[in-house]
């Protein structure tokens, strides 16, 4: 298995990827990793040191995060996350991974790899951390700001083969994100999507479900439209960061704080284990004909090697063929 790394996307490129491309591979990772961008620059970042498993393939352009996506992506040939996408077409990589500009990669999916049969639009599948100790997926997490009530049921079943392939949840829970849990709550698209989502067989759909919910892990998974879902995920994100300065400058901060650390530390690094999102920043595009995965554009090394593995499971799980094959959705 091959796998294609943006080595030029995100704010911390090209070392922090590179770095996580080496912790993949480092931590047993069994892809070979497959780094493209500016060769000299990446090679660079890699050392002097024999490195196997890593090769490096030169794209001389980067797509930044003020471009516009499709624009440069049209313009401009030899843009690192278009150079790795058409790895993945032509066959040379399983998988792709970038940490770059999220519009370019999902436009260097769909404009180079394509939908699968029968999907309408692609969905972000991002994970979240949950009190019961498991991770619930959230989709759409913001490819798609508009879906319609089909949109929604497509986006349920191709998460529901997502969690059952990468995360080895059996009959995955499906809950549709609304301002309440009664079934007429909502607006039209709830409504509808809620009916769909009910008398869907392939769906084991347990009703609405609230902002409160995802982080209580109520259901495996959380149907959304891709702008409440990309607003609920980073509204999580800025909950954490408060609550890990909380506990870094409130609670421990100062002499008195230092010596209570010492009693706490073990708590604390559970806590911090359980606010730590390094792993679960990573979200493959669904609906597009390859395994295409998006992560924050902070990454540093920690995160890129989870995005990596994301990628690995999804390509040795089959997800591809198997949204591709599920009840509604037509073959790749």
């Amino acid at each position: 298995m091959r796998i294609a790394v943006d080595a030029m996307g995100g704010d911390h490129a090209p070392d922090e990827i590179v770095r996580g491309a080496l912790l993949y591979r480092h931590a047993g990772g069994a892809a070979e990793i497959v780094l493209v961008g500016r060769e000299e620059i990446v090679r660079a970042a890699l050392g002097t040191a024999p490195r196997p498993g890593i090769a490096v393939v030169d794209a001389r352009d980067v797509v930044e995060m003020h471009e516009h996506p499709s624009s440069a992506l049209r313009r401009r040939a030899d843009t690192s996350i278009g150079v790795a996408t058409a790895l993945v077409k032509r066959g040379a990589a399983d998988a792709v991974v970038s940490a770059g500009n999220t519009g370019a990669t999902m436009a260097a999916a769909l404009l180079t790899l394509g939908r699968i049969r029968g999907v309408d639009r692609p969905a972000l599948c991002g994970m979240l951390p949950t009190t019961v100790g498991k991770p619930a997926c959230l989709i759409d997490a913001g490819a798609t700001m508009d879906a319609e009530p089909n949109n929604l049921l497509q986006y349920a079943r191709m998460a529901s083969r997502f969690m059952e392939r990468v995360h080895g949840v059996e009959r995955p829970t499906v809950g549709l994100m609304n301002v309440g849990e009664e079934s007429e709550k909502g607006g039209r698209v709830q409504q509808e999507a809620h009916a769909l989502l009910a008398a869907a067989a392939d769906v084991n759909f347990l009703g609405n479900v609230e902002g409160r919910d995802p982080l209580r892990g109520t259901t495996d998974i959380v149907v959304c439209d891709g702008f409440t879902g990309n607003v609920l995920a980073k509204g999580m994100e800025g909950v954490v960061d408060v609550f890990r300065e909380g506990i870094r400058n409130d609670i421990f901060g100062g002499a008195f704080g230092k010596i209570a650390y010492a009693f706490a530390q073990a708590g604390v690094r559970k806590l911090r284990h359980r606010l730590d999102y390094d792993e679960y920043a990573s979200a493959p595009l669904l609906g597009v004909n390859g395994v295409s995965v998006v992560t924050h554009g902070r990454a540093r090394a920690n995160m890129l090697r989870h995005a990596i593995v994301v990628a690995e499971r999804s390509v040795s799980q089959g997800l591809i063929a198997a949204i591709g094959e599920q009840s509604g959705v037509g073959a790749a």
